[in-house]
Parts: C-alpha cells; sequence; structure tokens
C-alpha cells in the first residue's frame, strides 16, 4: 500500500526543518545548537544558565496554540485549537524526539574538522527546552511528560508558557516542576492583548492573570525553581512605557526577567515590519529604565542574541 499524501501542515513543517513526532508533538534542531556543534558561539542560555547548546533537545508536545500572535515566526494559521484523542504518550513523546534530532544531526558527523568526541556527546542531550512552537500546557500529560524527561537523564528542563492554561500550572509541582519556568509576555493590556495576541478564547487575558497567581504559589511550593518572565520587545508596541509592566513584576516576582528583542524572521515578515526590531541598544535603554523603576539588576546581555538578563536584587 503507498503512503498516504502528507497534510499541508505536514508538509509545512518539514519545509522549515521541523520534524513531526507521533500525533502532536515535534522537534527542530536551533541556530545556536548547531553553531555550538561546528565549535563557535553557544546560545545566550549557556551565558545566562550554563546550557550547553549541543546538548540541547527544542521540542514541543504541543504543536497547537490558542493564540495567533503577530510577532510569531511560525505559520500559525497550520495552528490547531484542540490536540488529536486520545494523546501520545509521555515516553513515546521523548523516545522519538531523540530518535528525529539525531537524524536531523547526523550529518554534522562528515564535516570536515567536526570534533568526533563533541559530536558523539551532542546526540545525548541533557537539557531540553519545551518552547518549540505551540503551547505545551495544552498537552494534558505535561507533568507526567517532564517527570519522564527527568527519569531518562535530563538535568535542566525549561518550559515557555503564555500563561493561558493556569489549571496545568497547578500540577507542574514536585518532580513535575520544570527547572526554568518561563512567562512569555508581549503587550502589557487587555485591549493590545486582543489586538497583538489574538486569543482563540475570550477569556484568555483573565487566565494570563490567573496563570501569574499560580506560578507565584509554584514558586512557594518548589523554591528550587527559577522563575522567568520572557519580554519581546518591538519597537512601536510596547517598549514606550516600562513601567506598565510593573503589575506583572509585582503578581509574580519572578527571579529573573529577560528583556529580548523582537527579531523580524519567518512568518511575522507578514505581519510586522522590520522597523518593529530594536537594536540591542534600545534594549539596553529599557531594561535600564526597568532596574530603575524596580528592585531588579542587570545580571547579563548577550549582543548577538538581543538580550538582556535582570535578576532581582
Amino acid at each position: 500500500m503507498a503512503a498516504p499524501e502528507p497534510s499541508r501542515k505536514a508538509e509545512r513543517f518539514l519545509t522549515q526543518q521541523y520534524r513531526l513526532v507521533g500525533r502532536h508533538s515535534a522537534v527542530k534542531i536551533c541556530h545556536w545548537c548547531k553553531e555550538c556543534i561546528r565549535g563557535r558561539s553557544p546560545c545566550y542560555k549557556y551565558d545566562f544558565y550554563g546550557i550547553d547548546s549541543s546538548r540541547c533537545l527544542e521540542m514541543t508536545p504541543a504543536i497547537t496554540c490558542n493564540q495567533r500572535c503577530r510577532h510569531c515566526w511560525r505559520d500559525n494559521s497550520l495552528f490547531s485549537r484542540d490536540l488529536p484523542h486520545p494523546v501520545d504518550e509521555p515516553k513515546d513523546i521523548i523516545q522519538n524526539c531523540l530518535k528525529e534530532r539525531e537524524k536531523l544531526l547526523i550529518g554534522f558527523k562528515g564535516n570536515e574538522g567536526m570534533d568526533q568526541k563533541r559530536f558523539a556527546l551532542c546526540l545525548k542531550p541533557n537539557h531540553v527546552a519545551i518552547s518549540l512552537t505551540g503551547e505545551p500546557c495544552l498537552y494534558p500529560k505535561l507533568p507526567e511528560l517532564i517527570k519522564e524527561f527527568r527519569k531518562s537523564g535530563f538535568k535542566t528542563i525549561f518550559l515557555v508558557t503564555n500563561g493561558t492554561v493556569p489549571e496545568m500550572l497547578k500540577r507542574l509541582t514536585g518532580k513535575a516542576a520544570p527547572t526554568n519556568l518561563y512567562l512569555s509576555l508581549e503587550v502589557f493590556d487587555k485591549p493590545s492583548y486582543q489586538k497583538f495576541c489574538l486569543p482563540l478564547e475570550k477569556d484568555n487575558w483573565e487566565k494570563l492573570w490567573q496563570s501569574m497567581k499560580e506560578i507565584k504559589k509554584l514558586k512557594k511550593k518548589n523554591p528550587k525553581m527559577r522563575t522567568v518572565i520572557r519580554l519581546t520587545l518591538l519597537k512601536y508596541i510596547n517598549m514606550e512605557k516600562p513601567e506598565a509592566l510593573l503589575p506583572f513584576i509585582k503578581e509574580i516576582q519572578p527571579d529573573f526577567i529577560e528583556c529580548k528583542g523582537y527579531m523580524f524572521v519567518g512568518y511575522s515578515r507578514q505581519r510586522l515590519k522590520q522597523e518593529n526590531m530594536p537594536y540591542f541598544e534600545e534594549i539596553q535603554t529599557f531594561a535600564k529604565k526597568l532596574t530603575k523603576l524596580s528592585c531588579y539588576k542587570t545580571a547579563g546581555q548577550v549582543r548577538t542574541s538581543n538580550i538582556v538578563l535582570l535578576k532581582k536584587s
């Protein structure tokens, strides 16, 4: 029997160098992982958190999202609202992500001058970024997935959420708590949120605020877990009033704030303009203003990634 024709969604993902895993997961090799394997500069996560980019597994258990954010570099027209049922098991997702990741990397082995010891090590990831695409908190077995990553020998687990699934955050405690829990923020009031994030559910803004309360509670239960607000900074959209962020900081009291510049790449070029991309100096200025308004101080910066890290003092 002939293999079924790939769907439009699958074809688009494959063209963008994703590899689909099971019914609703995906894996991809990021730019910084490739650079690190070649012996070049690592991702900013190395400078900030000591993460070895060459041993990073970037994946998602949910190629679906409940928002259509304008700055998203993915083709978010491909996002469906719900996951297929029944969902895949965590152990199967991890095993197949590792297999697909190895297939994506195997071509590096024959590169001229490749350090074979480094290459062999990169095939054994010890860090996972659950952030590739979609909203991972929509995967109903996320706590079990995080636990399974730990059982599989992963030392650090970073989870990025848009904060619209507070009921899932309640479950991320104990061994299900990630190393870093990121809340991604772009705009700071409901009208702007409705226009920029284009939520598919009417009460997503209210869910975001509930998630912030849950993150604060989670931190108390899991003091070793690092909480992070990740700001995607866009000129003429969210950089004029740093003080608008203060209610969010007060609510979460995160360990870190990442001020990261928007990049004019991918499908976001169909929704935004190149002038929305800030220069590094503008990000530094924004971060400096934020330090004057809060108890956070500059803890690091990486020009090549257009990012400044603030830490609670």
